[in-house]
């Protein structure tokens, strides 16, 4: 887990962008394609934020809702079935 944090910071914005749009894609929602417009949207309106704090922080609830939406994937399995476990849920 902490390998994917590290690999987060040093992913460039636009690839971090790119992955929570590919990610969205399997969020389990009737309004996923409204999320997906908010998301482009609001990366729209940070495009030009200057390097320092405010960067930073929109940096970094990027990852953590990327982070987020992961946990939505599936998780193909040697069988062939697929797996979704949500973070914090109980086995």
């Amino acid at each position: 887990m902490a390998e994917a944090a590290v690999q987060a910071l040093a992913m460039p914005m636009l690839h971090v962008y790119r992955n929570i749009l590919r990610t969205a894609k399997y969020f389990p929602s009737r309004k996923r394609d409204k999320m997906i417009i908010a998301i482009k949207e609001e990366f729209r309106e940070k495009r030009g934020l200057p390097e320092g704090v405010a960067l930073a922080h929109a940096r970094e609830v990027a990852e953590r809702g990327l982070s987020d939406l992961r946990g939505y994937m599936p998780q193909h399995n040697e069988d062939g079935s697929i797996d979704v476990t949500l973070k914090g849920a109980t086995q």
